[in-house]
């Protein structure tokens, strides 16, 4: 039986990161205009050892995600809305550019994979405080949310 996806809406908040082994280097995204976010932060730039392109057009761009035990990413953002299957959740920690928790509204039970609807993220980066490994798939849609006709 198919899952329903869980909306998540973020509250957008300017952030300010580190570049993710200087704390004292800090980058700022002052816009809530995803279109304007720099691309050298982008996840796939910033981190592309946690996020590893699966396929990409003009329009939709399908990741593999990562992270293995004990790893912490690369501060990055993604500026496009997203379905993310999380197919192993972990113990994570999810932090803003700043290095504020975000919660993680997650269910308290679920079975696997999760499907999560997110809109673009601002700044952050994830921790895996586990001794497995997290992985999931995220689908970004570069134009949008689709439409029904």
């Amino acid at each position: 039986m198919a899952q329903e996806p869980i909306h998540l809406n973020r509250t957008s908040r300017p952030a300010t990161a580190n570049n993710g082994t200087d704390p004292m280097t800090s980058t700022e995204i002052p816009t809530d205009d995803p279109d304007t976010w720099p691309d050298h932060l982008d996840a796939v730039t910033a981190a592309p050892r946690h996020h590893q392109v699966l396929w990409e057009d003009g329009r939709i761009r399908v990741l593999s995600v990562s992270v293995a035990p004990g790893e912490t990413e690369p501060v990055h953002h993604h500026r496009w809305p997203s379905i993310f299957v999380i197919d192993r959740l972990v113990n994570l920690r999810d932090r803003d550019g700043a290095g504020r928790d975000i919660p993680l509204p997650l269910p308290a039970t679920f079975e696997p994979p999760l499907t999560l609807r997110l809109p673009p993220q601002r700044l952050h980066y994830v921790q895996n405080l586990d001794t497995q490994p997290f992985h999931g798939i995220r689908i970004e849609f570069k134009c949008g949310w689709p439409t029904t006709p």
